[in-house]
């Protein structure tokens, strides 16, 4: 970048704490960063030797413009930054998945009889929720282990409400039965409180209860409720001992493992609930900018946006700059006593050391897969002949009930790997007969808008069929002004049982495809498609494109079926009318929402009598709903 470039950005930084927000030259936030002196730091990333990393080798090309603004000091600068990376999410930052991709476990006591629910979302509903579990077969085998031998009821609040006999649950003996029978409320409480202990991570105090309960039932010859009890302690005992990894301090305690090599670093978060380690989290993230002190930052800022925030948090020392800034932050969120620590020796030490190895371990993992993931580009580009690299492959298909509500999608692969933060759906909008033209629709759509708006554009673009697809995209591709890139149609293995003599045969998959810049120069003829070795790496990446775009155009199609399907039976529930409907949906904003709603929350909006009438509407058809069959 030119010295005059760099002397405008600079211009208006001044010498002050703040958050500064780096533009593109569409006005696009691509970094957002935070520094206590706002002009050392941008003027850093344009000295040549003090930053290696690869993106900053193409801010000459990239940047536009640098906004800042100022804070007080750099705790305000710490929470600015985060919210400013929520709203922009940017390309360079570091950005945490929605915890709605993770599973809580909610027990609510404000009801009579509480029961243990998996959920995705925490909500400001006065439940206690424990979580997130960042690996589903954990929260699933916690679950089970509580329904199993904590005996709490597993029923909805629709079925608990009009059951008139007890169902399999308590024929087993896991639960009491409170649906229909007369059940000790004591009793009960007692089981939900043991259950919120073991949640808690105090086994100790559960599995003291649980023997002197054992022993006096024993006393009283009750020896069917003392089998039951003991039961119930092994199954807390076995689970206490797949935790193999214990502190001296009973202290809910986090341990923050970094690694970083170049643009990619991990991070290894271990959860110690009561000073036994109850769970063990690696995140990885590529395209990192920021340097390592700004990175581990801005993780902990959101991760503990989600995340139960402990009452210690240990930190790599040397990596974060200022821990009294973070610690303020999480108290403030948390409303209790929370620390940030360096370990320099004893248990805490150890425990770092743990979470950094767990760390460069994840780091050696993504990294292999790199090397994995460049190779099979690399093939990719030799099966096809194309000579320059491709980075961004865009993939579309199209699904459809027997001609009926067509819809499609695109999918992005960045290299070899899905970028799911780029995937769109398209509702086909026009009088489409047949898989061709809903194609050419989307194609339309997507390369038009890019045309208007700029953006990213692909370096390959693959589509579901064979040479009419190939030719519909080339057609839209040349339309759009984007005739330089290479396309090209897969179409499926299959089995031709045609023939009226001999065996069926294999017809294996076969790939469609034009390049200008390939080496034969142009398009395969039809009766001449591309048969490359069904184990070829390049294949198998345009495989998992096609299938991923497959499996992506199933699941919209399906979610718009059962949509409206389930609208066309609530407009059918007696004394629901379009004016409740509307305030259904304005309350839950879908019927999915309405689904997931408390039978409390669904009356509050229509009354008792007909929230029983909705949600069993609801029910039935979801379990009445045909599978569809869907052309691809």
């Amino acid at each position: 970048m030119p010295f005059s470039r760099i002397e405008k950005l600079l211009e208006h930084i001044p010498d002050a704490c703040g958050v500064y927000l780096m533009k593109d030259k569409h006005g696009k936030v691509v970094y957002v960063g935070k520094a206590i002196n706002l002009r050392s730091r941008v003027s850093s990333y344009f000295q040549k030797s003090s930053d290696p990393r690869p993106f900053v080798r193409y801010l000459g090309d990239l940047l536009d413009k640098i906004d800042v603004i100022l804070t007080r000091n750099e705790k305000e600068a710490l929470i600015l930054e985060n919210e400013l990376i929520k709203k922009y999410k940017p390309a360079f930052n570091i950005l945490l998945k929605d915890d709605k991709n993770y599973l809580y476990l909610k027990l609510d006591l404000n009801v009579e009889f509480p029961k243990l629910e998996l959920v995705r979302r925490r909500k400001d509903d006065g439940a206690l929720y424990f979580g997130p579990y960042h690996v589903a077969s954990s929260a699933r085998s916690t679950y089970a282990l509580i329904n199993k031998y904590f005996g709490l009821r597993t029923c909805s609040e629709t079925d608990f409400k009009n059951r008139t006999r007890p169902c399999i649950e308590y024929q087993m003996k896991r639960c009491l039965g409170p649906c229909v029978l007369s059940v000790d409320k004591e009793e009960y409480r007692m089981r939900v409180k043991e259950a919120c202990l073991f949640l808690q991570g105090r086994h100790q105090e559960v599995l003291k209860d649980l023997r002197k309960r054992m022993f006096c039932a024993s006393e009283q010859e009750n020896f069917e409720e003392a089998a039951r009890l003991r039961d119930q302690i092994r199954a807390i005992e076995r689970a206490l001992d797949r935790q193999g990894v214990v502190l001296p301090v009973e202290r809910d305690v986090d341990a923050i493992g970094y690694a970083r090599d170049a643009d990619t670093a991990s991070f290894c978060v271990l959860r110690f609930e009561k000073g036994a380690l109850s769970d063990t989290i690696p995140y990885v993230h590529r395209k990192i900018v920021s340097p390592d002190e700004d990175v581990l930052e801005q993780f902990l800022m959101q991760y503990y946006q989600r995340a139960p925030i402990p009452n210690t948090v240990l930190v790599p020392k040397g990596v974060v700059g200022d821990l009294t800034a973070i610690a303020d932050v999480l108290r403030q969120r948390a409303q209790k006593v929370a620390e940030v620590l360096e370990p320099v020796r004893g248990p805490y030490l150890d425990a770092m050391k743990i979470a950094v190895e767990n760390a460069r371990h994840a780091l050696r993992e993504a990294l292999e897969d790199d090397e994995v993931a460049r190779y099979e580009v690399r093939k990719l580009c030799e099966m096809l002949e194309i000579t320059h690299e491709i980075q961004r492959i865009e993939g579309y298909d199209m699904s459809t009930t027997m001609g009926d509500e067509y819809v499609g999608v695109m999918v992005v692969f960045r290299g070899a790997r899905p970028e799911k933060t780029s995937y769109r759906h398209f509702k086909i909008k026009g009088d489409v007969k047949s898989d061709v033209d809903a194609m050419k629709e989307v194609l339309l759509r997507r390369f038009s808008r890019l045309k208007e708006e700029g953006g990213e554009k692909p370096d390959l673009v693959l589509l579901d069929g064979g040479m009419a697809q190939l030719n519909c995209g080339r057609e839209v591709l040349e339309m759009t002004g984007f005739s330089d890139i290479p396309v090209v149609a897969l179409a499926k293995e299959r089995i031709d049982r045609s023939r009226r003599i001999g065996f069926p045969v294999h017809i294996p998959e076969r790939i469609y495809f034009y390049s200008p810049s390939s080496a034969t120069g142009g398009v395969r003829e039809e009766a001449q498609p591309l048969v490359p070795r069904q184990d070829d790496p390049g294949l198998r990446l345009l495989m998992r494109v096609r299938d991923e775009a497959h499996r992506f155009a199933v699941r919209f199609h399906r979610k718009r079926r059962t949509k409206k399907g389930l609208l066309s039976v609530l407009e059918g529930v007696r004394g629901i009318g379009k004016k409740r409907l509307r305030a259904l949906l304005q309350r839950f904003g879908s019927v999915r929402g309405i689904e997931e709603a408390d039978f409390e929350e669904v009356a509050k909006v229509v009354g008792k009598k007909c929230a029983e009438k909705v949600l069993k509407a609801l029910e039935d058809a979801k379990q009445a709903l045909p599978v569809s069959t869907h052309s691809h």
